[in-house]
């Protein structure tokens, strides 16, 4: 199996205006020189509700069918132009509930499936709670299926709760990507949670997380980037800062044999015990 190449998009969003966040990401990842490659097997990630912020006051107004909104069509277009999968969430409409939802789009432009957020956040003021609905993981497990290989796609809050994260590795998922939009002051959380569910589950992790401030939302929140990508052992492999980046960074496939040839945890996990 090749390695796969995957690019991080820590960017600033510009609440509420999907135009200006469509064009940042575009003109992000052509600074950082990316270019089509039909040979490298490539990922493109987005931190969490990267077309709006947590406009969440004007849920109605953004949210979309998927997969036939404005959005997904822009990440199609993304995906051929870049010759790279793409995930990213933004907000769904369905038969009156509306949903934080990330879809995963492959190399060629096709939509290959959704995962709903389930753990919605409660405070403000990010409160999803107040408009959101919690999606179902048994309907829509969030494991799906590329070129490459398999990956898990969670949102955010979602990384709190290990449950999660396990069942997806133990589903068969190569790599998680977390989308997030975590403020501060959680930023110890962050950094630690990515790296608890690499070394518990042996696999990679991908965070991608937005940066900046947002004065109009309710209290202005601060959010505080540091997106990073771990190893199955633990190891930080990239890291961002504050500033908007694109991290970029090849991974290995050997490296998660090579994680479960010395010490398989997963084999020693006493399920039975638990329930």
């Amino acid at each position: 199996m090749k390695s796969l190449d995957v690019f991080l998009v820590q960017m600033f969003v510009k609440f509420g205006n999907k135009a200006a966040n469509y064009q940042k990401v575009v003109n992000l990842l052509t600074e950082a020189n990316l270019k089509a490659n039909p040979d490298v097997f490539r990922v493109i990630a987005l931190p969490e509700l990267f077309s709006t912020g947590y406009d969440l006051q004007n849920h109605k107004k953004h949210a979309e069918n998927i997969p036939k909104g404005l959005t997904t069509d822009y990440l199609k277009k993304l995906a051929i132009k870049f010759d790279a999968a793409v995930v990213a969430s933004y907000i769904e409409h369905e038969t009156g509930f509306y949903y934080n939802t990330a879809v995963i789009i492959n190399r060629k432009g096709e939509f290959i499936g959704k995962y709903r957020k389930i753990h919605l956040f409660p405070l403000n003021p990010l409160d999803e709670t107040k408009v959101l609905t919690e999606g179902g993981f048994l309907s829509e497990k969030p494991i799906f299926e590329l070129e490459w290989g398999k990956i898990g796609v969670l949102i955010c809050f979602d990384i709190r709760f290990p449950e999660i994260s396990r069942l997806l590795a133990k589903s068969g998922a190569e790599i998680l990507f977390y989308l997030a939009e975590f403020p501060d002051p959680r930023r110890i959380a962050w950094k630690c949670l990515l790296q608890a569910r690499a070394i518990e589950n042996q696999i990679y992790i991908c965070g991608v997380n937005r940066v900046g401030k947002d004065p109009k939302s309710g209290g202005g929140a601060k959010f505080f980037g540091y997106s990073r990508i771990i190893d199955p052992s633990g190891n930080i492999l990239i890291e961002g800062d504050e500033s908007e980046s694109v991290l970029h960074m090849a991974l290995d496939p050997e490296s998660l044999d090579e994680a479960k040839k010395s010490f398989d945890s997963l084999k020693h996990r006493k399920e039975h015990h638990y329930y």
